[in-house]
């Protein structure tokens, strides 16, 4: 559903556009009203709707003036369709200068205000869509440049490009933010675009190309002097604090949410992102000691007495007995029975070393650690499962081993097969896979994730192999389906539209008619 804000100072309309609209058939939901401009902005701010419909002339603020202002301090900003007693030219291309999607007069036609809504709907969704491709494309590069400055690759060429796309000052101050998501499945359509919408509109961050996906539920913000949300306190980031704390998460559909943030370099652009990006290595495995620890700085792990002399003696003592690389050893090799054989061995030592439990889950952690970093070197995205390990390391029970045998066996499977299978076969296997679960909420990033391949790798993929784009080939596929149900079983549209993978009726439609020249229903009559 997509929601909507009203704004008149008219309670006569307020109540007429409540009453007289049947909002949830047209796929929206009124969350919010205002009867003036200058609390409509709080409202608006407070609220995040996608859409505000609200009258041009009001007291306190205009509908133009709260565009201007709504466009200025939030982002993303939603669209408007203004109202207007007066059908005046000038009102209405000014409107549509500041990004106005409709313009009606007063009074209003029901009819008229709906396919206007249609319209709008259809705008969002397509917006959405194209936004994600662009983004993923756009994330994808500033990842992999994070990456590159964090394996050292530094040079004039690398450090020029970081500059246009991160848009840092030179000798600027640098501080990176990682946030760690578990989200609950199918929360929405789009759900990574979703997180990083939340997260920009959680930060206030204006430059896309400082906030992008860096696997396995991580997204990074790199974040430098002049933004709104910086802090130079070491120990503290009051402001994003402050929002944090006003921010229900389980309404995102958040399952679990960590916030770790480094402290302040002031170096050229390569070193600072490099220094505060090793500061986050060390913070994600301190951090993970503290289940119920969401919000974690750098400076913390200098007060902690974890990360004492006496507890790095301790470590110094127990790891090196400790069989880690015959493990990352066993994973690049071809032999099941040797990776089995590892693990075993690695909690047998373990168990010997007599290790108190906090260092036991650090040499736990130690072990996710390495086979995450050899599993990205080898192009595998293993996210999940190694979440899923060292979410349970919190409860020392023999259960670890079998996690940690099912986390190596996965590495090792995928390895073999990134290097075994024919790039053909992995192609058709990838678009066997779309056509199997088209009715489900896809997305890019989630079958990146699927087939341990970037989202950009698998757009060109679905090009080479259909010829179309991802969203185009996703809904001719749902079409293609819709025309099988309405020619062969007797279902109610609404039904049909459900089945066929959406939840919005007359963005269906819309598709429906896009692809076939006729809406559903002639398309019925037709055929059926």
């Amino acid at each position: 559903m997509l929601k909507v804000v009203l704004v008149d100072d008219e309670p006569s309309v307020l109540e007429g556009l409540r009453l007289f609209i049947n909002w949830g058939q047209l796929g929206y939901e009124i969350i919010g009203q205002a009867a003036n401009g200058a609390s409509s902005f709080s409202v608006i701010h407070d609220l995040k709707p996608d859409l505000v419909i609200c009258d041009i002339r009001m007291p306190g603020l205009s509908g133009l003036e709260l565009i201007e202002k709504v466009n200025n301090e939030i982002t993303p900003p939603p669209k408007f369709i203004l109202l207007s007693g007066y059908n005046d030219f000038t009102y209405a291309r000014r409107a549509l200068q500041l990004g106005a999607l409709g313009y009606l007069t007063k009074p209003l036609d029901a009819e008229e205000l709906e396919g206007e809504l249609s319209r709008v709907s259809g705008i969002i969704e397509n917006e959405r869509n194209e936004k994600q491709e662009n983004l993923e494309l756009i994330r994808y590069t500033a990842n992999q440049l994070y990456n590159d400055i964090m394996d050292g690759k530094h040079s004039e060429k690398l450090l020029r490009k970081a500059h246009f796309i991160f848009d840092i000052p030179d000798n600027s101050k640098i501080r990176i933010i990682q946030f760690i998501t578990e989200t609950v499945e199918n929360t929405a359509n789009n759900p990574e675009l979703k997180i990083y919408d939340f997260l920009m509109r959680l930060t206030g961050i204006k430059n896309e190309n400082c906030l992008f996906y860096n696997g396995s539920g991580n997204y990074i913000i790199i974040l430098h002097e002049g933004m709104e949300m910086f802090s130079s306190e070491p120990g503290r980031m009051p402001k994003l604090e402050e929002a944090l704390a006003d921010v229900k998460l389980e309404s995102y559909g958040f399952n679990n949410f960590w916030t770790l943030i480094s402290g302040i370099s002031v170096d050229n652009v390569l070193n600072g992102i490099l220094k505060c990006g090793r500061q986050l290595e060390q913070l994600q495995t301190y951090c993970m000691l503290y289940p119920d620890k969401s919000f974690c700085y750098y400076n913390d792990i200098e007060n902690d007495e974890l990360w004492s002399e006496q507890a790095e003696t301790e470590m110094g003592n127990v790891f090196p007995e400790l069989p880690f690389d015959r493990i990352i050893n066993s994973l690049k090799g071809t032999d099941l029975h040797q990776v089995q054989s590892s693990v075993d061995e690695f909690f047998q030592k373990l168990n010997q070393t007599g290790a108190s439990r906090r260092l036991y889950s650090i040499c736990l952690y130690r072990l996710a650690d390495l086979v995450k970093k050899m599993s990205y070197a080898y192009g595998i995205n293993a996210g999940r499962v190694i979440l899923k390990f060292t979410r349970s390391i919190d409860s020392i029970t023999p259960s670890c081993k079998k996690l940690a045998l099912e986390m190596c066996t996965y590495i090792f499977r995928k390895q073999n097969v990134n290097n075994e299978k024919p790039l053909l076969l992995l192609e058709n296997e990838i678009i066997d896979y779309i056509k199997a679960n088209y009715r489900e909420s896809l997305s890019l990033q989630g079958i990146a994730e699927k087939f341990s391949l970037s989202p950009i790798i698998i757009s060109k993929i679905i090009k080479k192999k259909t010829g179309q784009k991802f969203n185009d080939y996703f809904n001719y596929l749902r079409i293609e389906y819709a025309k099988i149900l309405i020619a062969s079983a007797n279902l109610k549209m609404s039904a049909i539209c459900e089945q066929s993978g959406y939840s919005d009726y007359r963005y269906f439609t819309e598709k429906f008619k896009e692809f076939t020249g006729v809406s559903p229903s002639e398309y019925k009559k037709k055929y059926s």
